[in-house]
C-alpha cells in the first residue's frame, strides 16, 4: 500500500477533497472514539491551516490526515499539529509516521525554527516523545478523552526534528 500525501489549505481543495477529509475525522474521531465535539471548526478554513492529506495511491481513497495552523503557548508563536487521523485498513502500515513526519517537515519549512505543539490523546505520549515532543502544562480531558500538552522544542537555527 503506497500513498501520496499532499498539503492544502481548504480554499485549495475540491470539494470532493473536503468531503473525504471530513468523512475520514468523523469516522476516528466521533464514530471510533466517540468524542462528540464539533468536528468541522473555524481553524479548519483558516487560510493558514494546512490540511495534510494521504491517498491511497491505487484506490484514490484518504487514509489519514492531520494538520497544522499557526498558534500560541505561553506566549510564544508556535505551529500546532492536530487532528491526525489514519483509517482503519491503514493503521499498522507506517502511514502515521509518513504523516507525522511530513507534517514536521512542512512546519520547519512554514515556521523556521519555531516549536511544534499539541495535545496528545495520552496513550499516545510515548509515540510523540519518539519524535522528540516533552510534555508541557498539565493533562486534561476533552470529550471525556485524557489528553497531555506536549511541545518539541526548536531553536530558531531550526535544530529539532
Amino acid at each position: 500500500m503506497t500513498h501520496t500525501i499532499t498539503a492544502a489549505n481548504i480554499a485549495q481543495m475540491n470539494p470532493l477533497d473536503v468531503h473525504a477529509l471530513y468523512e475520514l475525522r468523523v469516522e476516528v474521531f466521533i464514530n471510533e472514539h466517540q468524542a462528540p465535539y464539533k468536528e468541522i471548526d473555524s481553524t479548519d478554513a483558516d487560510s493558514r491551516t494546512i490540511h495534510l492529506l494521504a491517498w491511497d495511491d491505487a484506490t484514490r481513497t484518504l487514509d489519514g490526515t492531520a494538520r497544522i495552523f499557526p498558534s500560541t503557548f505561553e506566549g510564544a508563536d508556535v505551529i500546532q499539529f492536530g487532528r491526525f487521523a489514519i483509517a482503519k485498513k491503514a493503521r499498522g502500515t507506517g502511514l502515521g509516521a509518513q504523516i507525522m513526519e511530513a507534517a514536521l517537515r512542512l512546519a520547519e519549512a512554514t515556521a523556521p525554527g519555531q516549536s511544534v505543539f499539541l495535545n496528545a490523546r495520552t496513550p499516545l505520549v510515548d509515540y510523540y516523545s519518539g519524535y522528540g515532543f516533552d510534555k508541557c502544562g498539565e493533562p486534561f480531558e476533552e470529550s471525556r478523552i485524557p489528553h497531555q500538552p506536549m511541545i518539541l522544542r526548536r531553536n530558531r537555527s531550526g535544530a529539532g526534528y
